[in-house]
């Protein structure tokens, strides 16, 4: 009797110490949603603000910190905007600080506290108590005020700029065609090309990724980091890992090279850094390209846009081997060349592109998935022709126009 009795006080241990484990694993997730439609003051957000992140302070019942200014990623929906989860164990908790920044790690918006001078704008000021229970989510939606004229002491923070010190400056460079290449007939794709960053399988920065140069604020931290990019069709496109010193060389500084991400990568292709509009070689082709956003011949206007396209320079002898292919839509199939090109150059983000190149006669065709363009609005000189002279650099600007507009 005495030996079942030892037994089941064992087996009752083990199992109130199996539960006790239990209770102390179990963990649910925290999500904010803001609520931006009670005030006139909340009401509307800055055209063009990029808001990319919310710093979050959290403590525990007993005042132990759990989050520091943690960085959660922010997205937004039609007018609203929520954060990704967190996660907490299960328990009782205070929101200390709430504030919501930009892509360089600037206070646009914060939540006032108990007290301030600011603290009457919101139903809820800082703290704010909340309990978290076993695996569910607790949504929180909370009240910001706009930073502007504002001290962080109206809202009752010492100051805005703590926590921001351990980030750094990445520049990435981004050229797509994705809208270009998109089928005729088809609707536009709806994706948002995004960046994001990984390290240690916990994201530090999602954000739009736009064409052209971007600058994004990353955490200094880790050792090392996933970086991969989405394109407009949803896809990835791109995806590494670097360490925080190959990172380093690509920061926003005047003398730093960007990170370039593309589709379609091509061995020996020229990127055209951003922001490039005379050129800076000494002898070669500088140009820019574009697209007209209607018919200009039929309406007597010419109204082009600068669009990212990849320039093609063959040996103009090649003109007589594709003389056979009638063109369809001023466009050659790409298979019309017998042989590879001697440079390839993509214009940046405004349209303008420099090759250097020898000396010689040149054909210039610009490729728009699998179909080369000729120049049009051509009288000064043959379609798609371009002479190098020694020492000079050639202008050349390139409309890429599809002749059944006209026909």
């Amino acid at each position: 009797m005495k030996n079942s009795i030892h037994i089941f006080t064992v087996l009752a241990a083990l199992f109130l110490a199996g539960t006790s484990c239990n209770r102390v694993d179990e963990s649910g997730a925290l999500r904010f949603g803001l609520d931006l439609q009670e005030d006139n003051i909340l009401k509307s957000l800055p055209e063009g603000t990029r808001i990319t992140a919310a710093l979050v302070t959290i403590t525990d019942a007993s005042g132990q910190v759990i989050y520091d200014k943690e960085s959660v990623a922010l997205y937004r929906f039609g007018d609203s905007y929520t954060t990704s989860s967190m996660k907490l164990p299960v328990g009782q908790f205070q929101l200390k600080e709430f504030m919501l920044i930009d892509s360089i790690g600037t206070v646009l918006w914060a939540t006032p506290m108990a007290g301030s001078e600011l603290a009457h704008l919101v139903r809820q000021p800082l703290p704010i108590p909340f309990g978290i229970g076993p695996e569910e989510t607790t949504n929180l939606d909370i009240q910001v005020i706009r930073t502007w004229d504002h001290l962080p002491s109206d809202f009752g923070y010492v100051n805005f700029d703590i926590g921001f010190v351990e980030r750094f400056c990445l520049s990435v460079f981004y050229s797509t065609r994705c809208l270009e290449d998109w089928p005729e007939g088809m609707m536009a794709p709806v994706h948002q090309p995004m960046l994001t960053i990984r390290a240690n399988e916990r994201m530090l920065l999602q954000e739009p990724l736009m064409a052209g140069l971007n600058r994004f604020r990353v955490p200094m931290g880790p050792v090392w980091f996933l970086i991969s990019a989405t394109d407009c069709h949803g896809q990835v496109i791109f995806e590494e890992k670097y360490s925080l010193d190959e990172l380093l060389t690509h920061g926003c500084k005047d003398n730093s090279e960007p990170l370039q991400i593309y589709r379609d990568p091509i061995p020996g292709l020229i990127i055209t850094p951003e922001g490039l509009r005379e050129p800076t070689i000494r002898q070669g082709v500088f140009g820019s390209v574009s697209i007209p956003v209607y018919d200009s011949l039929n309406t007597g206007n010419s109204d082009f846009h600068p669009v990212v396209r990849d320039i093609y320079f063959y040996p103009y002898a090649v003109m007589d081997s594709i003389q056979t292919f009638a063109p369809m839509d001023c466009y050659f199939p790409a298979d019309a060349l017998g042989m590879g090109p001697l440079a390839v150059v993509r214009s940046n983000s405004e349209g303008f592109f420099q090759v250097p190149l020898e000396a010689g006669d040149y054909l210039c065709l610009v490729r728009v998935g699998d179909r080369y363009y000729m120049d049009s609005f051509v009288s000064s000189h043959p379609p798609g022709f371009v002479t190098v002279l020694p020492g000079q650099v050639t202008y050349r600007v390139i409309h890429v126009v599809d002749c059944s507009m006209w026909m």
